[in-house]
């Protein structure tokens, strides 16, 4: 019996026999040992490499004729690699343990550093636009984390620590599917999913910039007030509000693009957000449920009444 050490956490592995190998190729035979082991609760088949690590493109060839043979999830005990090794390994779905601090398993994704880290209060900006991607634009329930790449501007790694943050607040579960996806189910729906979600909630808006001018074609989200009046009854303000990433921000900055930048007053304020429009298209404005976020303490009876109007009416699409 062999043991391995996975995140701090040891697990016993039995050697398989050549009568349990049955259907490997010579290849596989002679590069890998082979053992049985059990993680969590799932059972596993894991291969050592008998030298060197194989490359991503191997693990993942080999992972799934090994699956397709035994039907048990395939995992590699790999020697330590750069972290954009391990990267390509789970952008192949691959699963691995890379000594005593790394794995990506069935049950987790997991580094040294994602361990260290305490269970959420609030949400991350990535976390807070899956909920909100969620709400608004298209319901993401029953996905997993590779299927969210394709809707979400986020990393497979992003979003699979989003919905960390999102399990750490219980807004949502992690639910196996099969023993090699994980999907996420949410704790309620529309807006008792919303009201649940308020202590957790952060304001998108990191800073606001004033200036007098942009010599920019580009057109940005409206954002502030003069959404609020997009959504509402009320008259927009004269002056252009509008928002943008920290990334845009700097690059309009070093380019001189922005006349007379200042903090406090001018004919174009700047919203510089924690996080990308909500939406699967271009919009001209922000999302309703952002924006409420970014006015929640203004004190005027006006803002209030129309915020408050804005949920009521908001069709949720979960």
């Amino acid at each position: 019996m062999v043991k391995l050490q996975i995140l701090g956490r040891s697990i016993n592995l039995l050697h398989r026999s050549k009568q349990q190998l049955k259907g490997i190729s010579i290849g596989d035979s002679l590069s890998y040992n082979f053992y049985d082991g059990e993680y969590a609760g799932v059972p596993l088949l894991l291969l050592e490499p008998k030298n060197v690590n194989p490359t991503p493109r191997d693990c993942a060839i080999t992972s799934n004729r090994l699956f397709d043979l035994f039907g048990l999830p395939v995992v590699f005990i790999l020697k330590s690699a750069p972290s954009y090794e391990r990267q390509r390994l789970i952008d192949k779905n691959v699963f691995f343990v890379m000594g005593e601090k790394f794995a990506c398993l069935p049950t987790l994704i997991a580094n040294e550093r994602i361990r260290k880290t305490k269970p959420a209060k609030r949400l991350t900006p990535v976390a807070q636009y899956i909920l909100l991607y969620h709400l608004q634009v298209e319901t993401l329930e029953g996905l997993s984390a590779r299927e969210m790449t394709n809707k979400l501007p986020y990393s497979y790694e992003s979003i699979t620590l989003g919905i960390t943050c999102l399990e750490d607040l219980q807004l949502c579960e992690k639910i196996v599917k099969d023993s090699r996806t994980k999907i996420i189910h949410f704790v309620a729906k529309g807006r008792d999913l919303w009201e649940k979600a308020q202590s957790g909630l952060i304001n998108p808006v990191d800073k606001r910039i004033y200036c007098d001018g942009m010599d920019s074609s580009k057109q940005y989200c409206k954002c502030s007030i003069n959404a609020l009046a997009h959504y509402s009854r009320l008259n927009p303000d004269p002056f252009q509000m509008i928002m943008m990433s920290k990334k845009e921000f700097k690059s309009l900055e070093d380019a001189n693009l922005l006349r007379n930048i200042n903090e406090f007053d001018g004919n174009v304020m700047i919203e510089i957000w924690k996080y990308p429009v909500v939406s699967n298209c271009e919009q001209e404005w922000v999302d309703k449920l952002s924006l409420v976020l970014t006015l929640k303490k203004d004190d005027d009876a006006r803002v209030e009444n129309e915020i408050e109007q804005i949920i009521n009416e908001l069709e949720w699409k979960d």
